[in-house]
């Protein structure tokens, strides 16, 4: 685990999220996708091992398993990605994580239920971010199908050809130079890619790249001075009103309550074992490749249970572990292989 980490680095919403655990547990899954966050570019292997071990611990936390899906998506393991984000969704209800989804349907060589998805009611209530990158997985989806005429249409909205203040457009531009260079109108894909490297000062996309320009410099983040260096850990402590409530409880005479107790007795449920009996109906043929025990051992060898020295003493880690023994799911090898992610 990365020097120093302690997960009072996540963001407040996440913090809330993690509430719902004991608090040494929600500290524990805290440093997990904290390290998985700063491992991401330089070691993406152990980054997925952190999401995953997190997830092992608070399975039934909506935000860290929306974390392991997309950490399990970007290393291509779609089959693990889909799954994840799929019980995220159903645990928080949010649904700007549909994109994500029907794009790990194309991953897994079904283009048809990415289209499924994108005419769902679900699809029909996103936001206008999430629903152009939805309508970016059509385009490849429809392209996937040999259908690349019908894939352009798809991309051909307003927002196309109207600059707007959003990370999503250059991507979209990207998307649609891709469909016109399948299309074989190569001047045409040129200048929308030109259009994408002069508008990508953020590095999202690899328009720079592939017209052999330089990559754009990131921007740098402002210094402070003085007293503006205020840190987050500072002024946020999550637990500091769980320990007054506590206190508060306490002088009025009420009995104690074992928090780790029950946090336990929810963490302990088999964390995937719902989800894939609802994936099973429809992808029994892909199932036989899921690896049962034994990824322990490989969070373990990647580091990311380095976490754990030291408590072994503790009731509350013996369970965790042994709820780690019981889940029977975990993802394999990815199933596809590199493929173009929105077109």
């Amino acid at each position: 685990m990365p020097e120093g980490v302690t997960g009072r680095e996540l963001d407040k919403e996440t913090h809330e999220e993690l509430r719902g655990l004991s608090k040494e547990t929600a500290e524990r899954v805290g440093r997990h996708l904290v390290s998985a966050h700063l491992l991401e570019d330089s070691d993406p292997e152990t980054a997925l091992a952190h999401a995953r071990f997190a997830a092992r611990l608070g399975g039934r936390v909506g935000i860290v398993r929306e974390v392991y899906g997309i950490f399990a998506y970007h290393a291509g393991d779609y089959r693990t990605a889909s799954r994840e984000l799929r019980t995220a969704m159903r645990i928080t209800g949010r649904t700007d994580v549909l994109p994500m989804i029907a794009d790990c349907e194309r991953g897994l060589g079904r283009p048809e239920r990415a289209l499924d998805i994108a005419a769902s009611e679900e699809a029909a209530a996103l936001g206008v971010e999430s629903a152009i990158e939805l309508m970016m997985v059509v385009a490849g989806a429809y392209a996937d199908t040999g259908d690349v005429q019908t894939a352009l249409r798809t991309l051909e909205i307003p927002a196309l050809r109207h600059k707007i203040d959003g990370r999503w457009q250059v991507r979209l531009w990207v998307a649609y130079a891709d469909l016109l260079e399948r299309a074989d109108r190569e001047d045409e894909a040129r200048r929308w890619m030109t259009l994408a490297a002069d508008a990508d000062t953020e590095g999202l996309t690899d328009a720079a790249e592939r017209l052999g320009r330089p990559a754009p410099a990131p921007a740098e983040a402002p210094v402070l001075e003085g007293d503006e260096q205020i840190s987050v850990l500072d002024a946020f402590d999550p637990y500091a009103q769980d320990e007054q409530d506590g206190a508060d409880d306490a002088e009025d005479g009420d009995a104690p309550v074992d928090a780790g107790a029950d946090a336990d007795a929810v963490e302990t449920d088999d964390v995937d074992g719902t989800d894939d009996a609802a994936e099973a109906a429809d992808d029994t043929e892909d199932d036989d490749a899921e690896v049962a025990e034994g990824d322990d051992a490989e969070v373990a060898e990647s580091g990311a249970a380095e976490d754990t020295e030291g408590d072994g003493a503790e009731a509350g880690d013996a369970t965790v572990t042994a709820e780690s023994a019981d889940v029977a799911d975990d993802p394999g090898a990815p199933e596809s292989g590199t493929r173009e992610e929105s077109a």
